[in-house]
């Protein structure tokens, strides 16, 4: 009998998934826990195995499409997988066709359905969190979690069940006559100045997202209700379109568009930019290189960097801080879990250093070597890419002055950190020396920062670069 396989729910905060390739064709046999197809969420790929056996009759799903947690992945048949078993094992003893068949046909009907294996085993299953039990065979109820998004359709569309949209009533209450609604798409909306009463939920119960109150902009921008213009479309010019290569937006690529866009649209942005003599920090670096190789760590500049920015995030907490929305409420964090935004062959990632705190100058070292080769080789875990309390961006490497880095929401601000480059500097005695000097670009969201604050906070990590003796004292 054919079952779905469901899209799992990989972690809390992940909705939906890329499918970015399938390990198995249509047709094919594919085992219980063996590789099925692999799924970007959070800008991490996975693996997902099959959760039963069987003949794989159909990808749900295409490569490319997004879908949500819950929704369809593929369709598997158990007895197709079953039958195949009992004719290879008549095949391998020589019988004849009639006995094959036979055989086929009494593995089928012998072959478990869920609901066989179920009952209190099932129920076991799912108490554990068992992997397998995420995959649920049954068919998702309406108002769960359904929600399939498919090349060419509007992200955001009711449901489909049964083959026909689910009527999901505009504006759908809670237990206290307030209209359900994720807190991102009640505040676009009140951006925008759309009654959150009229949207057409496509959530859960009826409950309003972000794209939904997209959707109702832009159908009334149309007729003139409202001033949120649809996206710019691009027109090929006449005569160029065999001098251009279109690449679908996909995978990493367009993870990294939809953070961006989304820290865009909900956090205020404000630039601080200062500099620093790092002359001192450059002698104390070559002189423990060679100390940290031998202990196996690569000793760059960022964990000296990563040292006085947790320093400085412990005298000013509000940079270590976000904004919960939902509650309407500043969250101050006494913790330091630092993202690395890390440049890949296929876009930008930012692993995270938990408890950067606890590390030691030495630890923060080899934990950014081993973080940012997992991010190059595509190999980062989902724990790997959350929960991070602020970001550093150190595009030194590279080049560059300075820059206005895009805040990682939900954190409220991010360090750009560019090249060390020797530039003429007035000293104290008005002398004129070339120094080597270090420029910090501060974007903080102004909503939780204020200017003051940041300005305070960058001369603090300014200060500790300066004298960089003082990192050791703890390190």
């Amino acid at each position: 009998m054919p079952k779905d396989v469901l899209l799992p729910e990989l972690a809390e905060s992940v909705v939906e998934g890329e499918v970015l390739r399938w390990l198995v064709a249509p047709g094919e046999h594919v085992a219980a826990d063996a590789p099925l197809v692999e799924v970007m969420t959070d800008k991490v790929t996975l693996e997902l195995p099959a959760p039963f056996g069987g003949r794989l009759l159909e990808q749900v799903a295409a490569v490319g499409d997004v879908i949500a947690v819950g929704a369809v992945l593929a369709r598997i048949d158990e007895a197709g997988g079953a039958a195949d078993a009992a004719a290879a094992a008549a095949d391998a003893a020589g019988g004849p066709a009639a006995a094959r068949v036979d055989g086929a046909c009494a593995a089928a009907a012998g072959a478990s359905s869920p609901t066989d294996r179920g009952g209190a085993a099932g129920a076991d299953a799912a108490d554990r969190g068992d992997e397998r039990s995420l995959f649920r065979a049954e068919a998702p109820a309406v108002g769960g979690p359904v929600l399939q998004v498919r090349r060419g359709a509007t992200r955001g569309a009711p449901a489909a069940v049964g083959g026909a949209a689910a009527p999901v009533a505009a504006g759908a209450r809670g237990p206290f006559g307030r209209v359900v609604a994720v807190p991102a798409a009640r505040r676009l909306a009140r951006e925008l100045g759309v009654p959150i009463e009229t949207v057409l939920g496509s959530g859960p119960s009826g409950r309003v997202r972000v794209a939904d109150v997209e959707r109702h902009a832009h159908a009334g921008d149309a007729s003139g209700a409202h001033g949120f213009p649809p996206p710019p479309q691009y027109e090929t010019q006449a005569g160029f379109e065999a001098h251009e290569t279109r690449v679908p937006l996909r995978g990493l690529r367009r993870a990294t568009a939809r953070q961006l866009a989304a820290s865009h649209l909900y956090t205020v942005r404000t630039l601080h930019v200062d500099e620093a003599d790092v002359s001192a920090l450059v002698r104390l670096r070559e002189a423990l290189r060679s100390r940290a190789e031998a202990r196996g760590a690569k000793l760059s500049y960022l964990p000296f960097v990563m040292k006085a920015v947790i320093h400085a995030l412990q005298a000013f907490p509000a940079l270590n801080s976000s904004l919960d929305e939902a509650r309407q409420e500043v969250v101050l964090k006494d913790y330091v879990n630092l993202g690395m935004a890390v440049a890949t062959e296929t876009g930008l990632v930012v692993p995270v250093l938990q408890r950067a705190e606890a590390r030691s100058l030495l630890e923060l070292a080899v934990e950014i070597q081993r973080l940012a080769e997992l991010a190059r080789r595509g190999a980062l875990a989902p724990d790997d890419v959350r929960g991070s309390s602020f970001t550093i961006s150190n595009v030194g490497s590279i080049g560059g002055l300075f820059s206005f880095p895009i805040i990682n929401a939900p954190d409220a601000a991010i360090l750009g950190v560019h090249t060390v480059k020797k530039r003429p500097v007035v000293l104290s005695d008005d002398s004129i020396a070339a120094r080597p000097m270090l420029y910090l670009s501060l974007s903080f969201d102004h909503r939780l920062v204020d200017g003051a604050e940041a300005v305070r906070f960058t001369s603090y990590v300014i200060d500790l670069l300066e004298t960089p003796e003082a990192l050791l004292l703890d390190a």
